[in-house]
């Protein structure tokens, strides 16, 4: 058996959906030929892709890499099946980023400056995968993040440029001991229930992960998610904490705390296909426009701020 399209298009039903039975019902298969077919796949590609349990599926290690360049590839024969008459660089933008309120603010702020330009957004939480589809020319800008001892490298198929800097906070139920306090010890976290995203391909969450471990502890993964909506909801119903950007809302039921003593942080960084060179120092002063608006209207690290010194962008 050779590996073929169709095939690709089953490892990301079969990711996106977190279980076979969904999948081949997604698929209009029956259960048991698309687990046949799930072992032939593996059997070619030479290790698992995925492990199964009573809840559904997880990619493995070689699985995350699989599916990412899976999703590359897909996301290209998507491209050239909906491809429609050529639009010269400043006339289409398309945007990729990670979850962040910031992308969204960016959008806006470009659609105002360029009022004539088709802009699209395409969000990933695998952030390596925008990376790749920047290189790729299958998007011409995206703001990725990166971390300490993981910083995205220069490569010669992108423009870069560091758009800000933050810590990185935890948030915790709102009626939590913590709750209540300005800042808390990564420490202090070490007998709770955490809620850990999938690895994002940039650093996360191995950069907690080690921040961890000199903090004494390894930090008590019940839950693995990358939604954002579900992780939100476990933390506010009190059944897990976890690590959030700086600029995380908080609720009535979420509370956002600092660290003290920063020991995580991340990066915010902006790159783009060297067609957009002559973009890149609006694109540039745009999104760092958009980070410093999200972060006046953000409660918790408005507040730190007013505590600390800005890190240099």
């Amino acid at each position: 058996m050779q590996l073929e399209l169709r095939h690709l298009k089953t490892l990301r039903a079969i990711a996106d959906q977190g279980s076979v039975t969904r999948a081949a019902a997604a698929l209009g298969v029956s259960q048991p030929a698309l687990t046949a077919q799930l072992r032939r796949i593996e059997q070619v590609l030479g290790g698992a892709v995925f492990t199964r349990d009573h809840r559904g599926v997880a990619a493995t290690a070689f699985g995350e890499f699989v599916l990412a360049r899976a999703r590359v590839v897909l996301a290209g024969v998507d491209d050239l099946l909906a491809a429609g008459p050529y639009e010269p660089a400043g006339q289409a933008v398309r945007i990729g980023g990670f979850e962040n309120p910031v992308v969204v603010t960016l959008v806006a702020n470009l659609a105002d400056a360029l009022p004539e330009a088709r802009i699209t957004l395409q969000t990933e939480h695998f952030v390596r995968l925008l990376v790749d589809m920047v290189v790729n020319g299958r998007l011409d800008v995206a703001l990725v993040a990166d971390y300490p001892g993981h910083e995205l490298r220069p490569h010669p198929s992108l423009g870069l440029e560091v758009v800000a800097v933050e810590p990185v906070f935890v948030a915790v139920p709102a009626g939590h001991p913590l709750a209540s306090r300005e800042e808390v010890e990564l420490a202090d976290l070490a007998g709770e229930p955490w809620v850990l995203p999938p690895p994002d391909g940039m650093g996360w969450p191995e950069h907690l992960l080690q921040a961890c471990a000199r903090a004494g502890f390894t930090p008590r993964a019940r839950y693995q998610l990358a939604e954002a909506g579900v992780r939100r909801e476990l933390i506010g119903a009190g059944h897990a904490v976890s690590t959030c950007q700086a600029l995380y809302e908080p609720g009535e039921r979420v509370a956002v705390l600092p660290l003290r003593g920063n020991p995580l942080w991340m990066r915010q960084v902006l790159i783009w296909r060297p067609s957009f060179a002559a973009h890149a120092p609006s694109l540039v002063d745009s999104a760092r426009a958009a980070h410093a608006a999200v972060s006046a209207r953000s409660p918790a690290y408005s507040t730190w701020l007013t505590r600390h010194d800005p890190p240099p962008a």
